[in-house]
């Protein structure tokens, strides 16, 4: 089956901002099975599409149900929120139980491995413990790929990452705004999912770093006011003074603390999100099509209405 490519694939998370992505791209595939496994708290069951096939499962993940859910698919794709992604354990044990060939973690960010990101976010290192979990498990005869793809600048416009807050024409610059980071379109990041899970063999037991190009936010806002012709006001932030505070207020259970934390790893440019220097980028490997920064920003300006987009 490695070498064929797999079939059965379930879906973890199928109807969040990067789910239901990947879900859309899995279903155009038609070599794909595709199930979606859902809790029964998800209010984005409704909206799953049709041409996927739905299990229900408790919000708790009970094990035997997971095992369950699991039995006949040679691939599970978990995309899980960022603050549970520690949750995963408990499917690495119930993909062992029923016989999985590939697991794909929560993933897509920076690289989770290194020491730095891992002490800056505990979901950093959250994600690096769960790779170390996979790896701990490859003698069991389950492989895993983890896809590393930086951020993507659609969704960061939406949602108010990167420092950008588009509504106001405002970025928040993480000291300078130098620091270089990686990129990677939704897009792009949904068919290296497919062609991975097409061609599992060269991808088994690894991190498939992949990048469109690298940027930065100064880079960043000077596109977006070329292209705009607007002004956008500068603020910054001085993660010497930031990073206590909010590692504090995670402490204390702040989840917006948590969602600071992330953005400087992405923004500073000393926590691995910058892969082209030291890093294998498998783009053209996986045939992705390429996208320049200025291409991808007027997509996001696209997703965020604004005129002549």
């Amino acid at each position: 089956m490695s070498e064929q490519g797999y079939k059965n694939i379930i879906l973890v998370g199928g109807g969040g901002s990067l789910g239901s992505v990947l879900l859309k791209s899995l279903l155009s595939e038609p070599a794909f099975k595709v199930t979606v496994l859902a809790r029964e708290s998800s209010k984005a069951r409704a909206s799953l599409p049709s041409a996927a096939k739905v299990i229900t499962i408790a919000d708790s993940y009970p094990q035997e149900d997971l095992v369950k859910a699991f039995e006949g698919q040679d691939a599970v794709v978990n995309a899980i929120t960022s603050f549970s992604v520690a949750e995963q354990l408990k499917f690495i044990d119930a993909a062992i139980t029923a016989g999985v060939k590939r697991f794909v973690p929560s993933e897509y960010g920076l690289d989770n491995n290194t020491p730095a990101a891992q002490e800056l976010s505990p979901v950093f290192k959250d994600k690096g413990l769960v790779q170390e979990y996979l790896r701990s498990k490859e003698s069991s005869g389950l492989t895993w790929t983890a896809i590393a793809c930086g951020m993507w600048l659609g969704w960061s416009m939406r949602n108010n990452f990167l420092g950008l807050d588009y509504p106001n024409r405002t970025i928040t610059f993480t000291d300078e705004g130098t620091g270089k980071f990686s990129t990677t379109t939704l897009s792009n990041t949904a068919l290296a999912l497919n062609r991975i899970l097409l061609n599992p063999s060269s991808t088994a037991n690894q991190i498939v770093f992949t990048s469109d190009f690298a940027t930065s936010q100064k880079e960043l806002v000077e596109t977006i006011e070329r292209l705009t012709g607007e002004h956008w006001q500068r603020k910054s932030i001085q993660t010497t003074e930031l990073i206590p505070q909010l590692k504090a207020a995670w402490a204390q259970g702040d989840a917006l603390a948590g969602y600071g934390l992330i953005n400087i790893g992405f923004t500073q440019g000393d926590y691995s999100g910058h892969f082209e220097p030291a890093r294998p980028v498998r783009n053209h490997e996986l045939a992705l099509p390429a996208k320049g920064l200025e291409e991808v920003v007027k997509e996001a300006l696209a997703e965020v209405g604004h005129p002549g987009f």
